[in-house]
């Protein structure tokens, strides 16, 4: 009996003694985070020229989620350093030499232009820094083939391309279509993705129109559609060019001579052309990742936030939705290593092992390639409760990107 009361007292004794011992260890363990320094987050994107506004938006929903977690992961402040490219290929390179060498970023993050991101993935695996596409670069030799440091958490070309052309024909009934855009990679990988699914699923292209990059009078091109195509899938970069194609449309009554518009989600932007062009708009068709009245908790609870911050001069929008998530990602796999970005084999792996629910994504995660797998939305312009906006007909969940080469068109390269 004695004997057990003196084991038991030895016990209660050790549990005190370990209990107390608790916020020490806390205590250290915080020292040594903090002692470890700030995590050094370069971010290498266009917050000015063709794509400013894209770069824009995507930062101010960076912003957005760290401000949501006090810019700081797993007890370590989260340090952006962030350099404006212009959206120019060379000045990239330059800011992401400069993040790497003289900032010694622990994570080089990247902006919209694949043309950029080609070449610094390339300089990001010779250095061995991870490789983080934040925001649109779509092209699809970003991520194949594949390589070991380079990851891309938004999208990549034909993702919602391949879904909508096949809902282009077995859902809208379209027959023939015509593929329309500037000559450039960023245009004709979209518009090849969407014409071999759309033929795929028995349907015809039965012209592909392109023009210089920066053409602003398009009416000789649209001079050119046949008469009896159903609808045309156009993709065009860039606000005023956007607005020009749409513009030009209206204006030749394309809209009345029944062709209709089957589109990329930048062509029909709520806070872009619809409101421009309004009730002009109705019954427009589209793939996103993102819609303004998507009814989840955390589109609700960003929506909110968004406004609070910056007001309501300018509307939310799908940039902002897809720079929060792409953070949040980048964060989740942060914390999952305890924050101990100095361990780049332990972050390559948390990041492909990452899963986070998105704004309007059901989750989010990326593939062998390090390519986000996500859900994407068939919207379609209508007016709801008296206002014209985006409504979601139809998820696609869980898209992945298209294999190697199905967003090349022949005779444009790489």
């Amino acid at each position: 009996m004695e004997k057990t009361m003196s084991l038991l007292r030895l016990g209660k004794i050790l549990l005190i003694l370990a209990l107390a011992a608790l916020p020490f260890w806390a205590f250290h363990s915080a020292e040594a985070q903090e002692k470890k320094g700030p995590i050094r987050l370069g971010i290498d994107t266009e917050l000015t020229g063709v794509v400013g506004e894209t770069g824009t938006n995507i930062k101010m929903g960076n912003d957005l989620y760290l401000d949501e977690i006090g810019h700081k992961v797993a007890g370590r402040e989260v340090k952006v350093i962030e350099y404006d490219n212009r959206t120019d290929y060379k000045i990239a390179m330059e800011v992401a030499q400069k993040l790497v060498e003289k900032d010694e970023v622990h994570i080089l993050g990247f902006g919209s232009s694949t043309a950029a991101a080609l070449a610094i993935k390339g300089y990001a695996e010779k250095m061995k820094v991870p490789f983080v596409v934040l925001g649109l670069a779509g092209g699809e030799q970003v991520t194949l083939p594949p390589l070991k440091y380079t990851f891309r958490l938004t999208y990549a070309d034909g993702q919602g391309e391949l879904p909508l052309g096949r809902y282009a024909y077995e859902k809208l009934g379209y027959r023939k279509m015509v593929a329309m855009g500037p000559d450039y990679a960023g245009s004709t990988g979209k518009l090849w993705a969407f014409c071999q699914e759309f033929e795929k699923s028995g349907g015809k292209i039965v012209q592909t129109i392109l023009w210089p990059i920066g053409e602003m009078d398009l009416a000789p091109y649209f001079a050119q559609l046949k008469p009896d195509c159903d609808a045309i899938f156009p993709f065009i970069p860039g606000d005023i060019s956007i607005n020009r194609f749409l513009g030009q449309y209206l204006e030749m009554g394309l809209d009345k001579k029944g062709i209709k518009l089957c589109t990329h989600w930048t062509m029909t932007e709520d806070y872009l052309t619809i409101k421009t062009f309004g009730e002009k708009m109705l019954g427009i068709i589209s793939v996103a990742m993102y819609a303004l009245d998507y009814d989840t908790p955390e589109n609700k609870r960003l929506t909110e936030r968004y406004y609070a911050k910056y007001g309501k001069k300018k509307m939310m929008n799908g940039d902002v939705a897809v720079g929060y998530d792409s953070m949040k990602f980048l964060c989740t796999a942060i914390n999952a290593i305890h924050g101990n970005v100095e361990d780049t084999e332990a972050f390559l792996k948390a990041l492909r092992e990452t899963k986070i629910k998105g704004i309007c994504s059901s989750s989010i995660s990326v593939d062998a390639n390090g390519n986000v797998i996500r859900d994407f939305l068939i919207r379609q312009v209508q007016k709801k409760d008296g206002v014209v906006k985006n409504v979601v007909l139809q998820v696609i969940p869980q898209c992945h990107q298209p294999p190697q080469g199905y967003t090349l068109m022949p005779g444009k390269g790489k």
